[in-house]
């Protein structure tokens, strides 16, 4: 709710002993986004180098350095999101006092308390931890099939099993998450309903957000770098 012009200074909850609860979960998934985004820095300072397009690679080798970069840096920023609201969401929940018993919603769980109130930050942070570890394992992958100089044939039939013991993994991480998620049918229901709350809170709201004039503008310059980056010519590229 909104009271005086303040965002979220009239809510309450059923009881502040479930928001707390609520707040233990996002303090615990903020540990391992923490570890990921330091997982993710080692992998990208070992393969900065190695990893840089060249003017003599193949067009699918240039493309899997090209995405092995975007997910490894999309990775870290998504993990750095995931940190970032679990730790403010944490805040929000331990700041708001309890409903009187006639206005109860009636949610028994943390993770309900949290849905109802607060989906966008839940939404984002379980998206944040989930998407940034695929991205991070597949770029993992990508970069075991890229072929290196001197590598013998065995070491290349190595690689390309691991990398597809990743992407297996992968799968299955997914698989496991579906099975397991409350709320929603699948993941790519997850993904639907953020896109809309996102648009809804950050893009077609109204009065418009002050940032909005920074951020949407930026989007659209991101975008544009990004198809830059893809489509450089190696003639551009010096080896």
């Amino acid at each position: 709710g909104a009271k005086g012009g303040i965002e979220l200074a009239g809510l309450l909850y059923d009881s502040t002993s479930t928001a707390f609860d609520a707040w233990e979960w996002t303090a615990n998934l903020g540990a391992p986004a923490a570890l990921i985004a330091g997982a993710v820095l080692v992998t990208l300072s070992e393969t900065r180098e190695s990893m840089q397009p060249k003017k003599s690679d193949k067009r699918w080798i240039r493309l899997a350095k090209q995405w092995f970069r975007f997910l490894i840096m999309s990775s870290f920023a998504l993990e750095v999101v995931s940190i970032f609201v679990s730790t403010v969401t944490g805040s929000v929940l331990l700041s708001h006092g309890e409903q009187v018993a006639k206005k109860m919603v009636g949610y028994v769980a943390p993770l309900e308390l949290l849905h109802h109130h607060h989906e966008f930050e839940y939404l984002t942070i379980q998206i944040g931890f989930l998407q940034g570890l695929f991205n991070w394992l597949v770029a993992v992958a990508l970069e075991q099939i890229i072929p290196k100089e001197k590598e013998t044939k065995s070491a290349q039939r190595m690689n390309k099993c691991m990398a597809a013991c990743i992407v297996t993994l992968c799968i299955w991480i997914q698989a496991f998450y579906n099975h397991h998620l409350g709320f929603y049918s699948d993941y790519a229901h997850v993904l639907k309903r953020y896109a809309i709350l996102f648009m809804k809170r950050y893009v077609l709201c109204w009065p418009i957000r002050p940032l909005a004039l920074l951020y949407i503008p930026s989007t659209f310059a991101s975008l544009v770098l990004a198809w830059r980056a893809f489509n450089t010519k190696p003639e551009e590229d010096d080896d």
